[in-house]
């Protein structure tokens, strides 16, 4: 089993002490440590981000476990069994985020992080109309878990689509994964995720967050949204949940804000409850 992940610019160090019963491979680090052997970058791909999702993207192996860095050192003996098992009997197998964001919401998201433009986002949903896709469809992937077996068709759509729709790839993921139209299994991201470590809220799976980064001015997507819906057909009401907290005005949005709205207080309630 080859299990595999990128690095840039050193935001995390590898983790050493890795469970047996795998081959570890890392793009982005010309000598790393025992056990990860090391794999060129491409010479064509400047920022950093990008970069780390190129070979994200463009899955390099004919079959292997892709994990994002961050999350490296939580691997254990019972990730290893998992994943055995995950490849033994699927081809294509992918973590629904808690979230559950919906087109609109993993734009407003975009937007309201200051990750991808408006310009961008728009630009992006007027080239996906154009196709078969289906907004009420959307898919909404956690990424840092990925298992492969020769999937080229969907990388090469992934990363088509991946290098219009700015620095994110979980939008250009769900455009892909349902216009290639891959046979893929997937389970709820704390479902699998609690197998083998805390994926609760408070969980340690949340407590390591790095590498973050910001492309564009933080923006109150509301204006964003009213496009969107116009192009996409989606009812702003009905595919868009949002609450802003009282305490921070932070944007939560998808089925994160069901849990703040019951547990927290919120300055409003925007749409969609």
């Amino acid at each position: 089993m080859i299990i595999y992940t990128c690095l840039t610019n050193n935001y995390v160090s590898l983790p050493t002490h890795m469970p047996t019963g795998a081959e570890y491979y890392v793009f982005g680090v010309d000598d790393p440590p025992a056990p990860w052997k090391s794999l060129p970058n491409p010479k064509h791909i400047e920022d950093p981000i990008r970069l780390s999702r190129y070979h994200k993207i463009y899955c390099p192996f004919d079959e292997s476990v892709y994990v994002d860095a961050s999350k490296l050192h939580l691997l254990n003996d019972s990730f290893i069994e998992i994943s055995e098992h995950i490849l033994n009997n699927h081809d294509f197998f992918v973590m629904q985020h808690p979230h559950k964001h919906t087109y609109l919401e993993e734009c407003a998201e975009y937007v309201s992080n200051g990750w991808v433009d408006e310009e961008t986002l728009i630009k992006f949903t007027e080239e996906v109309k154009e196709t078969d896709f289906n907004f009420t469809k959307t898919f909404s992937p956690l990424c840092t878990i990925l298992y492969r077996r020769n999937q080229w068709h969907f990388n090469d759509l992934w990363w088509d689509w991946y290098t219009k729709g700015g620095i994110r790839d979980q939008l250009s993921f769900s455009v892909a994964l349902q216009l290639s139209k891959v046979k893929f299994v997937h389970e709820e991201a704390r479902t699998f995720l609690n197998q083998f470590t805390n994926a609760e809220p408070d969980g340690v799976w949340w407590d390591n967050r790095a590498g973050d980064y910001s492309y564009t001015e933080k923006k109150n997507p509301d204006e964003l949204v009213n496009i969107l819906s116009k192009i996409t057909g989606l009812s702003k009401s009905m595919r868009y949940r949002a609450a802003r907290l009282k305490s921070t005005g932070q944007l939560i949005l998808g089925d994160r804000s069901k849990y703040f709205i019951k547990n927290d207080p919120v300055l409003e309630v925007l749409s969609g409850f």
